[in-house]
């Protein structure tokens, strides 16, 4: 497990902050326009094989798959006893060399713990400032008997691991997946194959997959550097209620991992990464609530019964729509708290025009659309413009109040609609914004435009000019 990895899974960076690479997660170093950004679950899924065991600490394309409906529940909120860890507050004598040797043991007592633990449920916030601002990433994690595990990462991307195969899909579309079999009980094999070489986002599978006998004491905490800090080394530990405190230190950052005394467990990882160029740096936090348990409540499972199997992980979950086919149906409020459903608008021409808040191309975009609408009323076209806001970050309220909060500040001449679920982007199939739709009188799609061009609006006024000349 790379911070590279958890970096990108956190999302939300658009590729022209300038920022020369992300993190070894899920976003995809797949090279893109900087008028078009990809990000939750593609950036989850297409860029996870590779990303997971990139080691990169910040890529900088956010790739994602949409979903629909229903979205599986999100992590709850770790309760954990532990709050964040200053690096500056480990005194000489927590960084003597009995406090090492005592850290080197109770690492080992850790990955004890976890191996040992019959089943174990964990709930996981990660949650990571940025100078851009802070974003979360909840997971919910289940480890049994024999490598078996399932992790959700919010909501968007499943990976599981059953006795004999290792399976990665979208809960939004569970009909498509990727697999990679487990020979004789190499349960690692499996997954490094799978991620390319990177592994799951849990610090539970750092000792419950593998052979623990390879694995020396003293090997153990360079593995917390989450591949954000180079060659780590335990510099300093401490006792610090409910139970003791690691400090590590390499190249790149410091990290503090929290033990809890009871269980053994990590119940908190806090990194302070210091990327190139990135003033003030950034920090993540690792939250953990972990149950011990006799044996988990529902086994590990999933039946491929009628389902297809993908090489690719851009093949995962609901696939773009074309043109020429039926816009799916809907039903969204506006920031202003008006319904809007497209299939009452038939007979109509609508264009809807998906953006988010940290997407830099977007907002670039969304002033040029505007020029069209304007143009459209002007020449008294039937035709309706609504943005559509998508794939923002946090709860539910916060998300609504900012994006309404920049719609309201920009005095744009159409309406966006807030797609608080993602669940319209999923049926759309975007996999990138901003993307536009044209929407014919008769409901099906005319024309889409992907990415930020300053060209679109004689384009567009071309596209809009036709689409309203046709009999719905």
């Amino acid at each position: 497990m790379s911070v590279g990895t958890i970096l990108n899974l956190i999302g939300g960076v658009c590729p022209d902050v300038g920022w020369p690479i992300r993190s070894a997660w899920a976003r995809v170093p797949t090279l893109l326009d900087a008028s078009r950004v990809t990000f939750p679950e593609l950036v989850l899924m297409r860029q996870l094989t590779a990303a997971l065991a990139a080691g990169a600490v910040f890529a900088t394309i956010l790739p994602a798959v949409a979903q629909d409906p229903p979205k599986p529940p999100k992590a709850s909120s770790p309760a954990a006893g532990f709050t964040q860890a200053d690096p500056a507050s480990f005194t000489d004598a927590d960084r003597s060399a009995d406090a090492i040797a005592n850290g080197i043991k109770q690492f080992a007592r850790t990955g004890e713990a976890y191996r040992k633990a019959p089943a174990l449920v964990e709930n996981i916030v990660i949650d990571v400032m940025t100078p851009m601002g802070r974003q979360k990433t909840l997971i919910d994690s289940k480890w049994g008997a024999n490598g078996a595990f399932d992790i959700m990462i919010d909501g968007q991307m499943r990976m599981l691991s059953t006795k004999d195969t290792f399976f990665m899909l979208m809960p939004s579309d569970e009909s498509r997946y990727m697999s990679q079999a487990i020979v004789e009980g190499n349960v690692e094999s499996a997954v490094l194959a799978a991620t390319g070489g990177g592994g799951v986002p849990d610090p539970a599978y750092l000792f419950r997959i593998g052979d623990p006998a390879k694995l020396k004491p003293e090997q153990i905490p360079g593995m917390f550097g989450l591949g954000a800090i180079v060659d780590p080394k335990l510099t300093g530990f401490r006792k610090m209620d409910p139970g003791f405190q690691a400090l590590l230190e390499g190249e790149g950052g410091k990290a503090v991992v929290s033990m809890n005394a009871k269980t053994g467990l990590v119940d908190r990882i806090d990194l302070k990464v210091m990327p190139p160029g990135m003033p003030g740096g950034i920090d993540v936090a690792f939250t953990i609530k972990s149950k011990v348990e006799t044996k988990l409540a529902t086994p590990i499972a999933f039946d491929t019964t009628g389902k297809t199997k993908v090489d690719m992980p851009d093949q995962l979950g609901p696939q773009p729509l074309a043109v020429g086919a039926e816009a799916p149906d809907f039903e969204l409020k506006s920031f202003d708290g008006e319904t809007v459903k497209l299939s009452s608008l038939r007979g109509q021409v609508v264009v809807l025009d998906f953006w988010a808040t940290w997407c830099g191309p977007c907002k670039r975009g969304l002033p040029v659309l505007n020029e069209v609408v304007k143009w459209a009323a002007t020449e008294g076209l039937p035709v309706k413009f609504f943005g559509v806001n998508s794939w923002e970050q946090g709860e539910a309220a916060a998300r609504l109040a900012g994006a309404k909060a920049y719609w309201d500040g920009q005095k744009f001449a159409f309406q966006s609609l807030f797609d608080g679920d993602d669940s319209v982007v999923g049926k759309y199939g975007v996999t990138g914004i901003p993307t536009s739709f044209i929407i014919g009188r008769d409901g099906k799609i005319e024309v889409i435009h992907q990415g930020f061009d300053p060209s679109m609006v004689d384009t567009m006024k071309t596209e809009l000019k036709t689409a309203v000349g046709e009999k719905g």
